[in-house]
Order: structure tokens, then C-alpha cells, then sequence
């Protein structure tokens, strides 16, 4: 039996999701496989080309197959320009090839799906076809915002028919959970439309490491480099106000990363006072020994970026919106608050009824 785990918009949560129900079904013992059949983050991996998602989750369901048949297909420049050619790419033999050696030793595959249900089209890859030729049932995962979440999954719905088996809603505010439970669940309800479950939002899942955050923001690390996989960073601020305001607002937020003009030691000295993860001194200044031995002092890594500090900002608030799961303590957290907010036990059921 095949789930294909689609969405309605980029970064909805289907690799949590996946990695989640790969894990607890696992654990009630069933035998679970993983294959995504397009990939769009091409990385090399033992000298092959593998998706990055795709490669993450082969690692953490300990699958068997080889990570270039868990992603048979990754998009590449030279892949997009060959399509743009109108070259025969021959690509549905090998996703074929890889889906029937994936379910011959699962008894759920988990099919990763494509951003929405048109990614792929380009390169004669349609999602729905996928669906409609390899008999599988889906769940769809949407990031929900209001009556725009609403139209998404009732279009999604509409095309998918029997084939549908529920909806489940991540990234749910506090502020919206009543409404969900008392307005949206009902009104799907109505509407002969199964509601899983909602995923709420999640500072830890919100967060993000200081690797990824160097990494993104192309930065330099100035110390704290040896400890950067350790320390999760939830929110961020802008220091460029006067110092005592400054402190005011570094106490009320915790597990922060700071962005401050690498001139500004006395920002700098402020949130090392309080519960700061990660200093970024933006302009390529490299701070004073002081701060350096302060920051060494208080376990806070201090990075330094060539940009200032709107071009900064702009960048890591760009970055929160497409944070992936990766560090354990978010794997941790992801798959505890599927179990606890999911109805995994019925969605697998459902997987199982004849269709």
C-alpha cells in the first residue's frame, strides 16, 4: 500500500510528517518504506547525487535501499535545461524502477510528495498521474492561514476524490487552535472532509541551529564554532537602539540570536547578559577581545557577516520561513507532537481498507 504525502504550499511539514509516521507505525510494527520521487535539493552524497530531504530520511528510518533509488530523480540545472531542449529524459523508468523495489519490502510506502500537486508537470511528471498510476492514497499536509488554507485543501479535495484520506494542519498558532477546533475542523467536517489532526507551532521546531544560520547567512565564525550544532536559536533581534532599551528587550526574549552593527560593543555587552545563543556583527567587523572572551565566557557564538544590518535581517527572517528538520532535538520534538496532535492510528487504518 502506497500514502503519497502531499501538500499545498513549499515547506508544509511532509518530511516531519513522513519521518513521524515512518517512526511510530515502526514502532508498532509495521514495516515501513520512504521514496520521493522528484527531489529538488541536489547534494552530493558517497560520490552521488541525492536529494537532501530524501537522504535525511533515508538516515533516520535506517532504510535499506541505496539513497540514489530513495530519490530517483533530482533536478539539476542541466536536468531543467535538458527539458527546456525538449531532450527525451527517460525519467519515469527509473521512478518506476525505484517505487516497485521500495514496496516489495514495505508493507506502507510513504511516497514524498512535490510542493503542490503541479510541481513536476515541466518535466512529464505530474503529481496527480503519479497518484493515478501507482493506485495510492493520500494525506495532504497544509501550513495553515486561514481561508486561504480553506481553498487550498477544498481544490486539493476536489481533485484527488476517493483517493483522499484526510488533511492534517501544521503550524498552528495559539491564537488560531479554538478556531481550528471549534470553526475549521467542523466546517470540514461538513463538508464530508476528514481533519486528522493539527500540528501546533513549536519554538523548537521554529528554531534553528547556529551551523544552519552561519551556513545561510555565509557568515564567518569568530568563536563558539566547535559548539555551533549545540545551541537552537528561536527568535532573533535587531540591536540598533540605545543600550538600556536594549536590555530591556534582550531580557523578555530568550534562546535569541542578536544582530547588531560590529561596532556596537555595548549592544554586544548587553545581550551577553542575558539568555543569548548567538551574536551576528554585521559591516565584517570582527569584535574587540573583550566581547570575544565574554562570549567565550557565557558558551555564546559570535559570527560576523560582510552585509549590514537590514540586508541581514532580511535574510535570517527569510530563513525562519524555511527551516528543515535536521538537528535531533527537533526531531525529538516533530515526531512528539505528530503522536500527540495526529490521528496516526486511524490514518493508518485507513490505509489498509481495501479501495
Amino acid at each position: 500500500m502506497k500514502l503519497y504525502i502531499a501538500s499545498t504550499s513549499s515547506f508544509a511539514g511532509k518530511t516531519l510528517l513522513a519521518l513521524a509516521l515512518g517512526t511510530i507505525w515502526r514502532e508498532a510494527g509495521v514495516k515501513v518504506g520512504y521514496v520521493k520521487p522528484l527531489g529538488k535539493i541536489p547534494v552530493m552524497r558517497e560520490g552521488r547525487l541525492v536529494d537532501e530531504d530524501a537522504a535525511f530520511l533515508a538516515d533516520a528510518l535506517a532504510l535499506e535501499a541505496p539513497l540514489d533509488a530513495v530519490c530517483p530523480v533530482v533536478i539539476t540545472q542541466d536536468l531543467m535545461m535538458a527539458a527546456w531542449r525538449g531532450e527525451e529524459l527517460q525519467l519515469r523508468g527509473r521512478i518506476s524502477a525505484a517505487v516497485h523495489d521500495a514496496e516489495a519490502r514495505s508493507e506502507v510506502l510513504l511516497v514524498g510528495g512535490t510542493a503542490n500537486l503541479r510541481d513536476g508537470i515541466f518535466l512529464g511528471l505530474s503529481p496527480l498521474e503519479f497518484i493515478v498510476n501507482y493506485d495510492c492514497r493520500v494525506v495532504l499536509i497544509d501550513r495553515f492561514d486561514g481561508e486561504k488554507s480553506m481553498d487550498q485543501v477544498l481544490s486539493a479535495v476536489e481533485t484527488l476524490g476517493p483517493r483522499f484520506l484526510g488533511v492534517v494542519f501544521n503550524r498552528v498558532k495559539p491564537s488560531q487552535e479554538k478556531f481550528v477546533q471549534e470553526t475549521v475542523i467542523p466546517f470540514f467536517g461538513a463538508r464530508g472532509v476528514r481533519v486528522l489532526g493539527f500540528i501546533p507551532s513549536d519554538p523548537v521546531l521554529g528554531s534553528v541551529s547556529v551551523r544552519a544560520l552561519a551556513d545561510s547567512l555565509s557568515a564567518t565564525f569568530v568563536c563558539g564554532g566547535e559548539d555551533s550544532g549545540k545551541g537552537m536559536i528561536e527568535r532573533f533581534c535587531v540591536g540598533a537602539m540605545d543600550v538600556e532599551n536594549a536590555l530591556r528587550v534582550f531580557r523578555r526574549i530568550s534562546r535569541k540570536a542578536v544582530v547588531t552593527g560590529g561596532y556596537r560593543t555595548d549592544i554586544q555587552l548587553a545581550a551577553l547578559e542575558t539568555d543569548t545563543v548567538c551574536l551576528v556583527l554585521t559591516g565584517g567587523v570582527t569584535p574587540n577581545e573583550l566581547i570575544q572572551a565574554r562570549a567565550r565566557e557565557k558558551g555564546v557564538a559570535i559570527l560576523t557577516v560582510a552585509e549590514d544590518t537590514m540586508a541581514t535581517v532580511d535574510r535570517f527572517e527569510n530563513l525562519l520561513g524555511r527551516l528543515r528538520i535536521r538537528e535531533p532535538e527537533k526531531i525529538r520534538r516533530g515526531i512528539e507532537l505528530v503522536r500527540s496532535s495526529v490521528d496516526t492510528t486511524g490514518l493508518l487504518s485507513l490505509c489498509r481498507l481495501p479501495s
